[in-house]
């Protein structure tokens, strides 16, 4: 009976104590690839001819690491454990005469009743070792036993080899076309990730890979923001309690198993939370080293653990997800400020529209003017209107907030003016049209202004104001006293008129200075946030009253420069100066 050429499926279909010739048992092994059909044949055979109900093969996996790869008559449980073997055998031993330490794998092998150990070798290297029981006919294993152990053993190790070269270049087949099918899928999606620029489509994305690629039951995706990192998708029962547990891991560097990172002292108690929820791996998402995001993931519905394989991925699957996702915030970000810019550019447009193109020639008078916007546009106003009948109105006001908004609300106040004050005959009767004008404009007060205005009499330089909550304008009289004038009343668009505004009077004598300004004069600050105070302002108008309204507003304009000493400037600076001649 030949047996060298009977299929593998059917070599053993004699009882297991029948003994191949070991030029047989050569063919047998040498002519399969197939590692498994090896090993089960090299153990059957010595278990059949020494008559032995208990077997193991070892392979070497790396160091000292063996993987018990197949088992005969002991708990199937132990295929697939790895011992570590720290004393190499390079020939057949008696497990009993082996040195009485505490190796593990000595113990391993006693608690298993294997009473020999032979080493499988190929070209003098170890690749694995055969254990046999002890025999049911004999109390020991005899010399000639041994040696025909040995030789069958030898006859295996070259076989053995080959097919262990096969399996490795076979598994790294198998793990070369993963990692062309997962790169073809980073490759995918990230194509899809920047389509669009969405963070909700980047997240959705990010979830169907997870359930199809790694097959999920349970995850959780986390991104940072101002408030820290915040759970945006979650299928997670009790993720809730995840906020107070991701500050802990956000030092993480790769992707880890919650396994893992229980043994890791940084990381340990928020392991231990994330397994009491079901979480068994965590992938951080970087950008230059820093934690932006985070994905939690829960078992596997086709179980087992995460490999490094997947780890991997998962982590270039988050990073590019989440420089998508940041670029679609910067996009975002870059839109919102060109739209920002545009709005100030109106604003800007609206404000400049508002302002004198050319200031007029008032008889006894030197009149001066001076605005400087700030680089986000606030609702400063000034005007200067001639009246049919030789008077003169001067105003000047400052609307809340900042942008458009604010411009068109002084849009309004400069149409009322210019509507009301040419026939005006009662300095309060129009400041309170004035106002309610300005609260049919504004929201239950959401806006407001600060608004002074008066008439002038360039003949008799009597002066008629109203001051509606603005800051009261310096009159500098040239025997060096000073007077602000006050009388007025509330600011506009906040109440409608029920009590009329006050009104009083002043008469401007040669040498007199009359000096109106807004809150971005005395308010400007410097590096340290002091503001220039009006008190500051009054000082240096007393010191200026000797020069024209022009030289009054260039010296107030150093003060300032010298004051902020470069720092931006963060409101309207106007000034409208009239002094009597």
């Amino acid at each position: 009976m030949r047996h060298a050429h009977t299929q593998p499926g059917t070599l053993y279909s004699k009882e297991t104590s029948d003994f191949l010739p070991l030029f047989e048992f050569s063919n047998v092994v040498n002519s399969s690839l197939d590692l498994d059909f090896i090993l089960s044949t090299v153990l059957r055979t010595l278990m059949g001819k020494m008559l032995v109900t208990r077997g193991m093969v070892f392979l070497k996996r790396n160091g000292k690491l063996f993987q018990i790869i197949t088992a005969k008559g002991v708990d199937h449980s132990v295929i697939g454990q790895t011992l570590e073997i720290d004393r190499p055998l390079r020939s057949l031993h008696a497990v009993a005469k082996l040195p009485k330490d505490t190796a593990a794998w000595i113990e391993f092998l006693n608690y298993h009743q294997q009473s020999l150990i032979i080493p499988i070798l190929s070209q003098r290297r170890i690749v694995g070792y055969i254990t046999l029981g002890e025999r049911l006919s004999k109390p020991s294993y005899s010399a000639t036993d041994k040696r025909l152990i040995q030789s069958l053993v030898s006859l295996s190790g070259a076989a053995i080899e080959k097919a262990l070269i096969i399996d490795q270049v076979k598994e790294a087949n198998r793990n070369l076309d993963r990692k062309i099918q997962e790169l073809n899928t980073l490759f995918d999606l990230s194509k899809e990730f920047n389509i669009g620029l969405d963070e909700k489509k980047v997240v959705r994305l990010v979830t169907f890979a997870l359930l199809g690629q790694i097959g999920v039951k349970k995850y959780a995706l986390c991104l940072r923001d101002h408030d820290g990192l915040n759970i945006i998708e979650s299928r997670i029962e009790g993720s809730a309690n995840l906020k107070s547990i991701l500050p802990s891991l956000c030092d993480l560097e790769h992707s880890a198993t919650t396994q893992d990172l229980l043994k890791q002292k940084t990381y340990r108690i928020a392991a231990a939370q994330l397994i009491q929820i079901g979480i068994t791996a965590v992938v951080p998402m970087h950008i230059q080293h820093t934690t932006k995001g985070m994905i939690l993931l829960g078992e596997r519905l086709r179980g087992g653990m995460y490999t490094r394989a997947d780890l991997e991925f998962l982590y270039s699957l988050g990073n590019l997800a989440i420089i998508s996702i940041e670029n679609a915030h910067l996009f975002k970000e870059a839109l919102e400020k060109q739209r920002m810019e545009d709005e100030l550019n109106i604003a800007r447009e609206i404000q400049q529209g508002l302002l004198p193109e050319k200031l007029p020639s008032i008889p006894g008078f030197d009149i001066a003017a001076l605005t400087i916007p700030s680089k986000e546009v606030g609702g400063d106003y000034y005007d200067i209107i001639t009246r049919q009948n030789g008077d003169y109105i001067l105003a000047i006001g400052d609307v809340s907030g900042k942008g458009t908004p604010a411009a068109l609300l002084m849009a309004n106040v400069q149409a009322a003016l210019r509507a009301l004050a040419p026939h005006c005959t009662s300095v309060s009767e129009t400041t309170g049209q004035i106002n309610d004008l300005t609260c049919a404009n504004t929201r239950s007060g959401s806006k407001f202004i600060t608004f002074f205005w008066g008439i002038l009499d360039a003949q008799t330089h009597r002066f008629r104001f109203s001051n509606a909550g603005h800051n009261p304008p310096f009159l500098l009289r040239k025997d060096g006293t000073i007077e602000g004038l006050e009388e007025g009343g509330l600011i506009l668009g906040v109440f409608k008129t029920t009590t009329p505004y006050a009104e009083a009077s002043v008469t401007l004598l040669p040498g007199d200075v009359l000096v109106m300004y807004t809150d971005g004069v005395s308010e400007a600050m410097n590096q340290h946030n002091d503001q220039f105070t009006e008190e500051q302002l009054e000082v240096i108008l007393k010191e200026s009253t000797h020069l024209s309204a022009k030289e009054i507003i260039q010296r107030v304009q150093q003060a300032l420069e010298s004051h902020t000493q470069g720092t931006p400037q963060s409101d309207d600076i106007t000034m409208l100066v009239l002094k009597a001649v």
